[in-house]
C-alpha cells in the first residue's frame, strides 16, 4: 500500500478522500520532486586552507565562507548513506502510487560534483525511473554552477539530458499533456549577477532567446494541457520575507517571469507551473493568476513532493505527500 511509504498532507480537491492510490479517470499522473541536494564528500581541510592563504582576496574570503557554510549546513551531510536511501525509498514508492512521469525541478545535487550526479543517476536507474519517457530533469543553480569553484567540475550534461538557458524543450506525454522544460539559470560567465561575487548563489532569469524559442515551436503542443517546469521561483507572496530575501534581491523571483507567463498563456491559459529553489513549502492551493503553481520545498529539508493528476476532462488535482522515514 502507498500509505506504508507516504502520508497525505493536503490536496486542491477538498472533497477527495485521503486515498493515495491513483484515482479512476486519471489519464496522466505526474510526480514533482525538487531540490534533492544529494550531498557528496568535500574535504573541509582544503577549504580552510584556501581561506587562510596569504593570497586570498576579500571577495575570495566571502566565497570560501559561503562555500563552507553551504557544505556543513546540509541536513544530511553526516548521514549521506541514510539520505540516499530515503531518496531511493521515495523513488520506489512512486511506482506504488501509479505515477506515469517523474519531474525533478532542479538542484538534484548539493555541490555540483560528479560523485553526487552519479549517486542520483544510480538511484534513478535502480528504481526504474531512468529514461526520457519516464523522467524529465531540469538544472538548478547547485547543478549548473559548481559552488566550490576552485575545483574543476564536469557539467550536468555529462550525466543527464538537460536543456540550456537559451533553448527550452517540449515533451509530449500521453493523454493530451505536454511539458515545457526551461533552464532558468543565468550564464555564469557573461551574465553573472553581481551579488554572486560575494554570496555564491544564483538569481534566476528567463532569457529572451528562450521566449523566442517557445514562440517558434508552440504550434507543436497547441491544444494540449501544459506543465511548465523551471527551477527558480516566480513570485514572493507565499514565503516568509527573510534577510536573504531582502538583501539586494538575492532570493527574489526570477527576472523575466512576466514574459514567460505571457508566452505559455498562448499555449494553455491555465498551464500548471512547477518550480523549486526556495525551500519553503508552498501551500498546495497557491496560484499565480490563472496558473496553479507547485513547490513542495527542498526534499532534503521537508521530505515532501507533489502529485498532479490530469483527468479525461483536462482538469488537474494537486496532492502533497510526505515520505514516512
Amino acid at each position: 500500500m502507498p500509505s506504508a511509504f507516504f502520508k497525505w498532507i493536503d490536496c486542491t480537491d477538498k472533497t477527495r478522500p485521503r486515498d493515495l492510490r491513483r484515482p479512476e479517470g486519471t489519464i496522466v499522473r505526474l510526480a514533482q520532486l525538487t531540490d534533492l541536494h544529494v550531498p557528496g564528500e568535500v574535504e573541509l581541510v582544503s577549504r580552510l586552507r584556501d581561506l587562510i592563504s596569504p593570497h586570498v582576496s576579500l571577495q575570495n574570503i566571502s566565497h570560501e565562507i559561503s562555500a563552507i557554510s553551504n557544505e556543513v549546513g546540509h541536513h544530511y551531510r553526516s548521514t549521506r548513506r541514510l539520505y540516499n536511501n530515503l531518496v531511493k525509498k521515495t523513488l520506489v514508492g512512486l511506482h506504488r502510487l501509479g505515477v506515469d512521469h517523474l519531474v525533478i525541478t532542479g538542484d538534484l545535487v548539493h555541490c555540483g560534483l560528479a560523485e553526487e550526479f552519479l549517486d542520483v543517476r544510480a538511484a534513478l536507474e535502480v528504481s526504474g525511473w531512468w529514461g526520457e519517457e519516464r523522467l524529465t530533469v531540469i538544472p538548478g543553480n547547485h547543478d549548473r554552477f559548481n559552488i566550490y569553484e576552485s575545483y574543476p567540475s564536469e557539467p550536468m550534461e555529462h550525466f543527464f539530458p538537460v536543456v540550456t538557458p537559451q533553448e527550452p524543450m517540449f515533451k509530449e506525454l500521453p493523454g493530451g499533456v505536454a511539458l515545457l522544460a526551461l533552464d532558468s539559470n543565468r550564464d555564469p560567465i557573461d551574465d553573472r549577477h553581481y551579488l554572486e561575487r560575494w554570496l555564491p548563489n544564483t538569481v534566476g532569469r528567463i532569457y529572451p532567446e528562450a521566449l523566442d524559442w517557445i514562440e517558434r515551436n508552440r504550434s507543436r503542443v497547441e491544444g494540449r494541457r501544459l506543465v511548465t517546469l523551471l527551477h527558480h521561483h516566480i513570485s514572493s507572496d507565499w514565503y516568509p520575507r527573510t534577510a536573504t530575501g531582502a538583501f539586494g534581491g538575492l532570493m527574489e523571483p526570477a527576472d523575466g517571469v512576466e514574459g514567460l507567463v505571457e508566452a505559455i498563456e498562448l499555449i494553455d491559459p491555465y498551464s500548471v507551473i512547477l518550480h523549486g529553489h526556495k525551500h519553503d513549502v508552498m501551500p498546495v492551493d497557491y496560484s499565480y493568476g490563472s496558473h496553479q503553481v507547485g513547490n513542495p520545498g527542498g526534499f532534503a529539508n521537508a521530505l515532501r513532493f507533489n502529485i498532479i493528476d490530469f483527468n479525461v476532462h483536462g482538469e488537474q488535482v494537486m496532492t502533497q505527500l510526505e515520505l514516512r522515514p
